[in-house]
């Protein structure tokens, strides 16, 4: 079941209709449309997916975008 996710991306508000177990990562390259995100290992040890959610670090290959609601990113 869909859900409507929003949060402050980079100082632009984003709001997209996603499943809730969508991770982070996807939604910021696939519903956000922003590249700079990258997917490394998929396991997150590499660190390459590191984005800040409210000042602080998160892998975000492993968290979930509805955690991410109401946030900044």
């Amino acid at each position: 079941m869909k859900k409507t996710v929003s949060m402050t991306i980079n100082g632009a508000p984003q709001s997209h209709e996603v499943e809730p177990r969508l991770l982070l990562v996807h939604y910021i390259r696939e519903q956000a449309g922003l590249t700079g995100t990258h997917v490394g290992c998929d396991t997150s040890q590499c660190g390459a997916c590191t984005v800040h959610v409210d000042g602080k670090s998160v892998r975000s290959c492993r968290f979930p975008v509805s955690a991410a609601a109401g946030k900044k990113v």
